[in-house]
């Protein structure tokens, strides 16, 4: 869970970072288009402002004038930025205007700035170097030709632009990097804390960072605090019933001792021994996942004391590995763990034999046996609570079907078990311990 929390920080700053990308790109591009078409009616504009008064002046100026002084008096009018000519005739061929120029926007501003020039005959064109051209026709039918260098408007070039874009997303991102490092860490002590919940010591969330995650993890910490309540106030009733019932029981154990000895006494103490057994592997279920704080144990030591006990008691029980092997872990869940899987091994093969080894990233214990083994049909199915295989256990066996769904719970946050046959024959189960 804890992975994948840190999954989903990297997805989510990766998303982050995405939407600035995207966001910052079309804005980019918006931009650029509203700069240049800026720019080209600022362009347009410019020139109207330049050639409309010119062209006032000289039309108010020339028309009046002889023909022959006509082209003269235009040469006078020019200027270093605007050319001014005369024909005698229609304007000389143009080029057909440039769909890039707006000539509509030019007319009209003329027209604004010379209300003289708006209803007459004038044609503009693009010239070469981004300047514009045309004429103005006279009303004998001369034309005043003009010509105009090309102006660019202080618009920002695309370079400028890029840049601005780089030093903006730049600039987010590292906002975003800075803004996700100081979420991530609440998050993943939050990650903790919920893969953590119900197993092993609970893990207090900091309540601080930002209001919602303060109280998220207010949240986490009252229910931690829940579910312990809840386990714990179940157990401790069914620790009451069972020492209860453990006294009626005793009491009935001992009437049937004065019964005469017979099929009927002996029924009756089986049924009393099977009782017992029962309520003990319930309470050793219930009891099997208990918040239990870590410490540094000799495991080699521990699993050496259950063998020796089964041992003791004339079970072919036997132990192989280091005679220290120093680990962090909860003392009673791995005693619960292993002296389940050494009962189960003697009860139904009649020998254990434990080995422990230490690898690089885990701690390995296994119990081996010479058992029937299990079907691989119910291998899926052993660890289930109150599941009995009928072909190897039976009721005079004992048991409530709850041995190895007690090793389930008692390694849950520490640890796994498997189950796998023997090519030799018998069952091998396997706890294996990561190193943290």
């Amino acid at each position: 869970m804890l992975k994948g929390s840190r999954l989903l920080s990297i997805g989510l700053a990766g998303q982050i970072a995405l939407v600035i990308l995207v966001t910052t790109s079309l804005s980019f591009f918006g931009s650029e288009l509203l700069y240049k078409r800026a720019e080209t009616e600022l362009v347009a504009s410019s020139q109207a402002e330049r050639v409309a008064g010119r062209l006032a002046l000289a039309d108010r100026l020339i028309a009046p004038l002889p023909r022959a002084e006509r082209g003269e008096a235009a040469r006078r009018l020019s200027t270093n930025s605007l050319a001014l000519g005369w024909s005698a005739g229609a304007a000389p061929p143009m080029a057909e205007p440039s769909p890039h120029l707006p000539v509509g926007h030019i007319r009209k501003r003329m027209s604004e700035l010379e209300p003289g020039l708006a209803h007459r005959d004038i044609r503009i064109v693009e010239d070469a170097g981004g300047g514009v051209a045309g004429a103005l026709r006279l009303g004998d039918g001369s034309s005043i030709i003009f010509r105009a260098e090309g102006r660019s408007a202080r618009v920002p070039t695309l370079g400028s632009h890029l840049v601005s874009l780089l030093l903006l997303t730049g600039g987010v991102l590292l906002a975003t990097l800075l803004l996700l490092r100081a979420l991530a860490e609440p998050l993943r002590t939050l990650a903790r804390a919920a893969d953590r919940a119900g197993l092993g010591e609970p893990i207090t969330v900091p309540e601080e960072g930002p209001p919602e995650v303060i109280s998220l993890a207010r949240s986490v910490n009252a229910m931690q605090a829940r579910l312990i309540a809840l386990v714990e106030d179940r157990t401790q009733a069914l620790a009451a019933v069972s020492h209860d019932l453990l006294t009626p029981i005793a009491r009935l154990r001992l009437r049937a001792g004065a019964l005469e000895p017979g099929e009927t006494r002996d029924a009756i103490l089986r049924d009393l021994d099977e009782m017992q057994a029962f309520m003990t592997s319930i309470l050793g279920y219930l009891r099997g996942a208990e918040p239990e704080a870590a410490k540094p144990i000799d495991l080699a030591s521990l699993l050496m004391t259950i063998v020796d006990d089964a041992a003791d008691t004339g079970a072919d029980a036997s132990y192989d590995g280091p005679d220290r092997l120093p680990a962090v872990l909860p003392p009673l869940r791995i005693r619960r763990a292993v002296a389940n899987l050494v009962e189960n091994a003697l009860r139904h093969a009649g020998q254990a034999r434990v080995r422990l080894s230490r690898e690089a990233d885990a701690i390995r214990i296994t119990i081996d046996d010479d058992g029937p083994g299990i079907a691989e049909a119910d291998m899926a199915h052993v660890f289930e609570p109150f599941h009995r295989l009928d072909a190897s256990r039976s009721r005079e066996s004992g048991g409530a079907g709850l041995g190895l769904a007690i090793v389930v719970r008692a390694l849950e946050g520490i640890g796994t078990v498997t189950l796998a046959n023997r090519p030799e024959g018998g069952l091998r189960a396997e706890i294996r311990l990561p190193v943290r």
